[in-house]
């Protein structure tokens, strides 16, 4: 009998899986405990935000930078979808979408506002298609759900823009990147362009949103955004 007690004092059989259960247990607690207290200071400070540019009245001609995300760092508050990823090169890093995703960004808008103009570099990287064999590989700029210009590129080559007639909003485009292997897998060209959309006389918040078309994985093909800039104009 006392042979039997020491044996069993003695016996750690079962100690790694009762140490790995509290030791989830305590991960799993800091985690959520971390969530609490992060996302009631992330929410505070889109109030914030929201607040501090309702409070602004801009006077005729004053222009005023609202937003700007280069991404850098991994830095993409305030964005909903897509990934900051590092593509080398001369891409860097950039928000990028996958197949089928779409990245979007509120900017709050100040009373008074007469204009507000968003300019972003649109990335085209590595094998999009457009073709009638493999399809065309999209992507779709949206303001406040409705699509404004809508781009195609082959592979690197230059992008073609579609771009919709919307009453109140205008949008340009400019290749400022001449095609070339700039980054993402170094098989195929990407291609860089320069968006720019206007939108006169906003009322109320402006939902600005990118959707990719792709339809491969990112290490073959993807739409990224870049060096985003909001800015305001009074009326």
């Amino acid at each position: 009998m006392i042979n039997l007690v020491k044996s069993f004092a003695t016996d750690d059989g079962g100690a790694v899986t009762v140490d790995w259960v509290v030791l989830t247990s305590g991960v799993v607690g800091l985690g959520l405990a971390v969530m609490a207290v992060a996302s009631g200071g992330v929410e505070d400070l889109s109030v914030e935000v929201a607040e501090a540019l309702a409070d602004i009245s801009l006077v005729s001609g004053q222009v005023v930078e609202v937003a700007f995300h280069d991404f850098s760092d991994g830095d993409a508050a305030g964005w909903l979808g897509g990934r900051v990823m590092d593509m080398g090169g001369q891409l860097g890093e950039l928000l990028v979408l996958g197949p089928g995703e779409t990245a979007g960004f509120t900017l709050e808008v100040p009373s008074g506002t007469a204009e507000a103009a968003m300019v972003f570099d649109l990335v085209a990287g590595d094998s999009l298609d457009n073709s009638t064999r493999w399809g065309t590989d999209t992507a779709t700029v949206l303001i406040n759900g409705v699509p404004v210009a809508i781009a195609t590129s082959a592979r690197g080559s230059q992008m073609t823009f579609d771009i919709p007639q919307v009453d109140g909003t205008m949008v340009e485009a400019t290749v400022t990147v001449d095609p070339g292997q700039l980054g993402g897998s170094g098989r195929w060209y990407d291609a860089v362009a320069e968006v720019t959309v206007t939108v006169d006389q906003p009322v109320g918040p402006i939902d600005v949103q990118l959707h990719s078309g792709a339809n491969q994985n990112i290490r073959d093909e993807f739409w990224g955004v870049d060096n985003f800039n909001a800015s305001v104009t009074g009326g």
